[in-house]
């Protein structure tokens, strides 16, 4: 009977397949990352026999939380639960049977991946004597219009056939992809309170990234206007895919003051994204960034033109990545909404930038000139005035919750006055 095997996730990866040489280290990392995510559950081990991963569930395991945790590890193509089999056709047809015999259905198929090549049958052998078994079943239980169909099936019994196990599954789900997190590097990405920058972030983090946090805000925190509450929560629902999340938060209102009133008005919002570029790169020198993240989407708004970007990322000495660049407003938000940040993003607040924005900005700027309009700026001093200002808030996600850690001031670089 079936209660009497044992349970397994069967955790398939397609990405990490391919990595040859380097294969071991990305394997290492998921199953790191699928033991970080499933912490406080109980679940026995976890293996690799052959290809696949298998998270083996203790006898009380709750399956759903085991599901939802292991759909938000990157990495993860696919997965299923599965049960420990017997080798012969007759013992696989049964526990595929205690498997399938829940939810009636009209059509079937039966897969095979045989990665064991001295069993004695072939996969195709297997999916005869099996499938045949169980439309038998299926037939008494359910009536003689069950019948095989290999092309769009409404139940898939999947069987893994390997040296010393074999895995029986039934219908798989989706995992996010990807690659792991952790194996790629880490980046500074400038949070904003909107729908944007949140979700470049997980696509960075879908690419193996570890993303840390800047967010600037107005000073101060002014009750259901600032910004600052709407940045913390869109990191605190973006920790579980990476599982740790810094997040800076820096004051930018008096640096904005300072560009008001020297600086002309159609430059404005241009001069706020490099001083917050710099302020967020001398940052993400400290804690090791390869590179910086924003979540600009081309000619969405002024600031976003190819010309605006270019004169933008010239004060950059670390590379800037946009993954959504040729995103439009409408595929940003329904991934928003996938990801569980779009109501956040949704509520009200002061930004930054609005509170001093021109009539007429720029939308075709160079950076020569742009560098002309904050000639009258200490530009350095500003920039130490920033990360001066900045405190960190560190974000962990241990047993399914995540825990918020108290504010840090950043280390000091000397201060000059603008």
């Amino acid at each position: 009977m079936i209660e009497a095997m044992r349970r397994a996730i069967l955790i398939h990866y397609h990405e990490i397949a391919l990595k040859a040489g380097n294969r071991g280290f990305f394997v290492g990392k998921l199953k790191h990352n699928l033991a970080a995510a499933l912490e406080g559950l109980p679940v026995d081990r976890i293996t690799h026999p052959e290809g696949r991963i298998t998270v083996w569930l203790g006898d009380d395991a709750p399956l759903e939380p085991v599901l939802d945790r292991v759909r938000r590890v990157f990495g993860v193509a696919n997965f299923a639960v599965a049960h420990e089999s017997g080798r012969e056709p007759a013992a696989i047809a049964e526990t595929a049977w205690a498997m399938l015999r829940e939810r009636p259905f009209a059509t079937f198929a039966v897969r095979v991946k045989r990665a064991d090549k001295t069993y004695p049958m072939m996969s195709l052998e297997v999916e005869r004597a099996v499938g045949g078994m169980l439309k038998v079943r299926a037939q008494e239980a359910f009536g003689p219009q069950v019948a095989v169909n290999l092309d769009a099936p409404e139940r898939t019994c999947s069987i893994e056939i390997m040296r010393d196990l074999v895995l029986v599954s039934v219908d798989k789900l989706a995992g996010p992809g990807g690659m792991s997190v952790g194996t790629a590097g880490r980046v500074m990405c400038l949070l904003s309170g909107g729908f944007d920058s949140a979700v470049a972030a997980w696509f960075m983090m879908k690419r193996g990234a570890k993303v840390l946090f800047t967010h600037f805000h107005a000073t101060p925190e002014r009750a259901g206007q600032s910004s600052a509450p709407v940045a913390r929560e869109l990191a605190r629902r973006l920790t579980p895919w990476q599982f740790n999340s810094f997040l800076w938060m820096a004051p930018f209102e008096e640096i904005q003051r300072h560009i008001v009133a020297k600086a002309p008005a159609p430059f404005r919002i241009i001069l706020y994204r490099r001083m917050m570029l710099r302020i967020a790169e001398r940052l993400a020198r400290r804690e090791n960034c390869l590179g910086l993240v924003t979540g600009d989407s081309l000619a969405q708004v002024a600031s976003q033109t190819l010309h605006n970007l270019q004169t933008v990322n010239d004060v950059a000495r670390l590379p800037v990545y946009r993954p959504l660049i040729g995103f439009d407003k409408e595929e940003i938000m329904h991934r928003a909404r996938l990801l569980g940040t779009y109501a956040t993003s949704s509520q009200k607040f002061e930004d930054c930038c609005p509170l001093f924005m021109p009539k007429n900005p720029i939308i075709h700027s160079q950076a020569d000139t742009a560098t002309q309009a904050e000639s009258a700026l200490d530009v350095e001093a500003l920039i130490k005035l920033g990360v001066a200002g900045a405190t960190l808030e560190r974000f962990h996600y241990k047993t399914g919750e995540v825990v918020e850690c108290g504010a840090t001031e950043a280390p000091r670089d000397p201060v000059v006055s603008p």
